[in-house]
């Protein structure tokens, strides 16, 4: 007997539609990032397309490499609402890197901000790390 393939065509949406789809979805919930070190979970923004050219511009106004303002950005509740502000910069800086580096990490995974190479076997001096998308 011949299996026939179903008819799997995906509903289109007008706009009404899509922004209610999006609204009544998970796609900007803050990602729940577990730390192992303090035996908890912490929340990582997810940014809409207008808060992403926010940060880009925000982040070429920012002195030195800007871990600490993504850091503010990046660390939110779990209603996105942000757990610190710039005032709390002082705070911030006494924050150990292995929960910082984590919350930077997902933050620019989670909005795309690096996008995984496929790795390559054969060239040995191609780097295999996240690449940076430049303001894209």
């Amino acid at each position: 007997m011949a299996l026939t393939k179903k008819n799997t065509k995906n509903a289109v949406l007008g706009k009404a539609q899509l922004l209610s789809a999006i609204a009544s979805s998970a796609m900007l919930a803050p990602s729940r990032l577990p730390i192992k070190e303090l035996d908890a979970d912490v929340f990582v923004k997810r940014m809409t397309l207008g808060e992403r050219d926010e940060y880009f511009e925000a982040m070429k106004k920012v002195e030195g490499k800007g871990n600490v303002e993504a850091f503010i950005i990046a660390l939110v509740d779990e209603n996105n609402e942000p757990l610190f502000t710039l005032d709390d910069i002082d705070i911030v800086k006494t924050i150990p890197p292995v929960l910082t580096d984590a919350v930077i990490l997902e933050f620019n995974v989670i909005n795309r901000f690096v996008i995984k190479r496929p790795e390559k076997k054969d060239d040995a001096d191609q780097p295999r790390e996240d690449e940076d998308l430049k303001n894209s």
